[in-house]
């Protein structure tokens, strides 16, 4: 089911039509929100939700729909509040759970549909260029939280678009965080994350 709240000016029947084939494999609730922010999926109640932006391109479009749908077939609804958890700290380990399982289901996605390769290289640079992750006037270096660079390495820095500094002893979580495979090894990989920082 599509539910369109505003019509999606720049979008081409093309992407609509990956966006069907994808949703082929759930009948899940789709919702294009000009009030959302960012695009999600609701894991429980299986529901897409893609924000409309201005002049929002194809590559932007099926982008996000590639890797909400891949959210949709890899992230399993049990196993994140074990987590997340309630009360303090709660939103800290949101943040380590998201990036990290971001990671994975976008290589996943990839990896099963590579057709949208091209479309997540261009959709980061005009995200990049845009400032979407508000880089402008800041220097991203070893001062720069890890997380925020793990982030910025899977989302702008796989792809050649700025490149993100790690040291030695860091560079075991990049690649754990390129390698994760199932739903505990991003749970495990996001604690140790966790530790890591709090520990420095």
């Amino acid at each position: 089911m599509i539910i369109e709240k505003t019509p999606l000016k720049s979008v081409n029947r093309e992407s609509k039509n990956i966006l069907a084939k994808c949703m082929a494999m759930e009948d899940l609730r789709v919702i294009h929100d000009a009030t959302a922010e960012t695009a999600y999926f609701d894991t429980e109640n299986r529901i897409l939700c893609l924000p409309v932006w201005q002049d929002m391109s194809n590559s932007v479009y099926d982008m996000l729909v590639g890797h909400e749908v891949s959210h949709a077939l890899h992230t399993p609804t049990d196993g994140w509040q074990d987590f997340v958890g309630d009360g303090k700290g709660s939103q800290i380990r949101h943040m380590f759970l998201n990036i990290v399982e971001d990671a994975r289901i976008e290589r996943m996605i990839k990896d099963k549909f590579p057709g949208l390769k091209r479309d997540f290289v261009d959709a980061y640079k005009h995200m990049h260029e845009v400032d979407m992750f508000e880089l402008k006037d800041r220097t991203i270096d070893l001062d720069t939280p890890l997380i925020d660079r793990l982030n910025l390495h899977f989302k702008i820095g796989l792809f050649g678009h700025v490149t993100i500094p790690f040291a030695d002893d860091e560079q075991q979580y990049v690649t754990r965080m390129s390698k994760t495979i199932t739903f505990d090894e991003v749970v495990t990989l996001a604690k140790d994350l966790s530790k890591s920082i709090k520990t420095n």
